[in-house]
């Protein structure tokens, strides 16, 4: 195993860390000196809240380099008062309380004179040398486990993007056990990088099957703002976290230090909350791997663990049943034994097989009232290595979730070479930067890169799809139900938070022997953990009755144009009606 390998095991395993932005102040930096500053107190807090490592910002928006450097004659002992040697400081202060430190480093960098942004097709190549050797310098230096380059906006065009010399930096990262976070050129199919870094504040609610992190603002602005008074409630981060566990991610959660280098009494106190949570609930978090079931979960997540040739799967439960019982359907394996992970107490359970629908179901008895306030975990042991139905399945609450990026994509025209699903094509975060190709491009066609006319059905940011609004267009997805009765068939589209959802194209979906077909008209927002500043529009076609368990198809298909809103889609809901 290399050193790089080494460090990805360890980062993989450590899943909760803390994302510091605290940079020179960019209006008067000759002045800055943030005279309290403490990097023992900020590990003590990062410690506490449970994270494993810290990210802070070594080269950001002021464009100034946090550490002494002699590459560049414009760092942080060079133009401002401040003479403390701050990353080597907090190098040492992680080492001591066991947590790793990474780097954030913007490769944008408009102060200095070789980089030619106003130009964009300029001569960029000296610039690039520049950024490998104070990158080098700083892993040198610092020898922090990753780098989490930000800000590649002069590479994003294919002619630019090789000048980057991606392979070159990795290269060099690696031979110091150091990764390297997909913004290195907006490698999204991890041609050259570790790991996935989803857009800011975003994070799938799928496996993607790859590795990913999930960069969160804490309150409502990355730095320290006196003025932003609303941190996120202790059971929105414990979401995002068991989000990341059990869809094979990390969560990397911001915070601001105030000018004199201090962590915000409130920002202390949330983040113990969450730690307190943490250490009672631990096993289901460090060194757990993604749940066996890759779709989204209504009432969670579930991550797992191998352990003596079994596994241990842990539900993390955050809307919790009140009815008793808790379902969970297509599990193959035997279960030997339930309980509640943070007190231990055993619960019931019993499993048995639905020959209609070809799965195990599990019947749990559990406490009415919710255990924990913010997430309960239920722990399952589980004879040998977890083993669960791939379709789309019911939940617990009666839903199927069918999303839109694991469907079976049905374009109008035969598209020569694409994927059959939005997922295979590894667009997860770039897909809207893509440069147009002309009409009569023959060459090969990089999915990742670019983007052609008509290219049908297509990965859209935040993990949506868009290009399905034309009449002729479908999607399908195989789904089994275990429950027979009446659903609602709603289609769930992005739509930002204040703006109005209008739409004049239709849809119908085909299940079950039955149609129907309606205008989008939205009927409720909900949030999205994918996309915090905006929302889930749910517009229902109407409602359909399945009369027995089984394996069913429904296909979504565009029955009338859509010209006035084009939407973006999350998928499908079939929500149970109750009489």
């Amino acid at each position: 195993m290399t050193k790089a390998d080494s460090t990805l095991a360890w980062y993989k395993d450590a899943k909760f860390g803390m994302f510091i932005h605290f940079d020179v102040d960019r209006r008067d930096h000759t002045n800055w000196n943030p005279d309290n500053l403490d990097t023992d107190e900020w590990v003590r807090i990062a410690k506490q809240a449970g994270m494993k490592y810290m990210v802070p910002t070594t080269h950001q928006s002021s464009y100034i380099q946090m550490w002494d450097s002699k590459v560049s004659n414009r760092d942080v002992t060079d133009v401002t008062l401040f003479r403390q040697p701050y990353l080597k400081e907090l190098v040492e202060s992680c080492k001591k309380e066991g947590l790793r430190m990474g780097a954030y480093y913007a490769i944008a960098d408009p102060g200095n004179p070789l980089y030619n942004e106003p130009n964009v097709m300029g001569e960029i190549e000296p610039y690039v040398e520049y950024l490998h050797k104070v990158i080098n310098e700083l892993c040198e230096i610092h020898e922090p486990i990753l780098i989490w380059f930000d800000a590649s906006r002069r590479f994003r065009h294919p002619d630019q993007k090789k000048l980057l010399r991606q392979q070159d930096m990795v290269d060099m990262l690696h031979s110091f056990g150091t990764l390297s976070n997909s913004r290195l050129g907006d490698d999204d199919a991890l041609k050259f990088v570790d790991y996935l870094t989803m857009n800011d504040n975003m994070a799938p609610e799928i496996n993607l099957g790859v590795h990913w992190e999930s960069a969160v603002e804490l309150g409502e602005s990355w730095h320290f703002r006196s003025y932003d008074e609303t941190l996120k409630s202790v059971e929105e981060i414990l979401e995002r976290l068991i989000n990341a566990t059990g869809n094979g991610g990390n969560l990397l959660l911001n915070i601001g230090p105030d000018s004199h280098g201090v962590i915000p009494a409130k920002t202390e106190a949330r983040l113990k909350e969450v730690g307190d949570w943490i250490s009672k609930n631990e096993e289901s978090i460090y060194g757990t791997k993604a749940g066996p079931y890759p779709y989204q979960i209504s009432w969670g997540s579930i991550a797992q663990r191998e352990e003596a040739g079994n596994t241990n799967l842990y539900l993390n439960v955050l809307e919790w049943p009140d009815t008793g019982e808790f379902t969970l359907f297509g599990l193959e394996n035997k279960v030997l034994n339930a309980s509640l992970l943070a007190t231990g107490e055993k619960l019931r359970f019993e499993s048995k097989f639905d020959a209609a629908s070809g799965q195990k179901i599990l019947t749990l008895d559990i406490p009415r009232n919710q255990p924990d306030a913010h997430v309960t975990v239920i722990k399952l042991q589980i004879s040998g290595k977890s083993k669960m139905n791939q379709n789309h399945l019911q939940l617990t609450d009666g839903k199927v979730l069918l999303d839109a990026y694991n469907a079976s994509i049905h374009d109008l025209e035969f598209v020569p070479g694409k994927p059959t699903k939005a997922i295979d094509m590894k667009m997860f975060t770039v897909a809207d930067r893509r440069p147009l190709l002309a009409d009569n491009y023959t060459g090969a066609w990089d999915y990742q890169m670019y983007k052609k006319p008509n290219e049908g059905i297509m990965p859209s940011r935040e993990i949506t799809v868009s290009g399905f609004h034309t009449k002729g267009q479908a999607l399908s997805w195989d789904f089994k139900i275990y429950k027979p009765g009446s659903y609602d068939v709603a289609v769930v589209t992005h739509v930002p938070k204040n703006k109005k959802w209008e739409s004049d194209g239709k849809m119908k979906a085909n299940v079950a022997g039955q149609s129907v077909e309606n205008l989008l008209i939205e009927s409720k927002r909900m949030k999205s953990i994918a996309m915090p500043k905006s929302m889930k529009s749910y517009s229902s076609l109407g409602t359909v009755k399945i009369d027995n368990s089984g394996t069913y198809k429904l296909t979504l298909e565009v029955s009338s144009n859509f010209n006035v809103a084009k939407p973006r889609l999350y998928g499908v809901e079939l929500i149970p009606i109750n009489k």
